[in-house]
């Protein structure tokens, strides 16, 4: 335990099992990426988009590069990233052409006076916040990171600064041959992630059931009521499985950096950093 700190997730299933070491390496690679912005002094927020960032350029990941196409082929992307200190967040959904939709989404978050765009308008917003320098491409659809690193299922973090700030993502390409336009969890509030000046979560799984029990409010919503960050992912997925027969996995952060996290999947390769470099901690469900 300690500040600062980052929980991440390389998404929740059912991992071959060649798969596994591969995801764990590039959730941990995610994590030391967002982890270096806190020990740099950067905010919460800095450090989620930066870890998503890697998360959606490895191609090892459901998201970004390495996201799933639907049925038609084509790549629509969901995102979103919140700000706990303000409770405000950005989403994007069935977004084309973008494989970082993150730094989308935080576009929208401070730049706009709106929340959430989706498919070929968000590419709109895009073009307009490239035009305006907010950031920069390496590429078509490709932003560069503010720092430089090495390039399953939805892919998140909860990070806490050492302000206690808290901040969480969530990006995915969504499940495999999906029909086009169908849009899960991800970019919704309370559902693929939520965030306040208490605590964050974000969850990975089968999208149409999270959102029925809104189940990182509800993780959330449990450390407000005084349990820790493990008791609360865990009673939020024994009520999620309760309820949807489904699977899914979620991990939670609070302001003091308590942490925790919980599946029902055969693995979900999760990193955590607190305090400083030395605590790392690596677990596969």
């Amino acid at each position: 335990m300690g500040l600062p700190l980052i929980i991440v997730h390389g998404g929740a299933g059912a991992w071959k099992d060649d798969r596994i070491p591969i995801g764990l390496e590039n959730v941990e690679k995610a994590a030391i990426a967002g982890f270096q912005v806190l020990e740099e002094g950067g905010s919460a927020l800095d450090a989620a988009e930066v870890c998503t960032l890697f998360m959606e350029s490895c191609g090892n990941l459901n998201a970004g590069a390495g996201a799933r196409s639907n049925l038609d082929g084509v790549k629509e992307l969901d995102a979103m990233i919140i700000d706990g200190s303000s409770l405000t967040f950005g989403s994007v959904a069935a977004v084309t052409g973008i494989l970082n939709p993150v730094s989308l989404a935080r576009y929208i978050l401070e730049k706009t006076d709106y929340a959430f765009f989706a498919g070929d308008n968000a590419r709109r917003v895009y073009e307009q916040m490239i035009a305006e320098g907010y950031r920069e491409e390496t590429g078509d659809g490709i932003i560069r990171s503010p720092i430089d690193f090495e390039t399953g299922d939805t892919v998140g973090c909860v990070t806490v600064d050492s302000e206690g700030r808290i901040a969480a993502t969530s990006s995915t390409g969504g499940i495999s041959n999906k029909m086009p336009g169908r849009v899960g969890d991800s970019p919704v509030m309370g559902a693929g992630a939520f965030a306040n000046e208490v605590a964050g979560a974000t969850a990975t799984g089968w999208g149409e059931h999270i959102m029925r029990v809104l189940l990182t409010r509800m993780v959330v919503l449990h450390v407000e009521q005084g349990s820790s960050p493990m008791t609360a992912s865990e009673e939020g997925m024994k009520f999620f499985q309760e309820k949807t027969g489904s699977e899914a996995g979620v991990v939670a952060a609070d302001k003091n950096g308590n942490y925790g996290w919980s599946t029902n999947a055969k693995a979900m390769p999760t990193v955590v950093i607190s305090g400083d470099r030395t605590n790392i901690e690596k677990h596969l469900r």
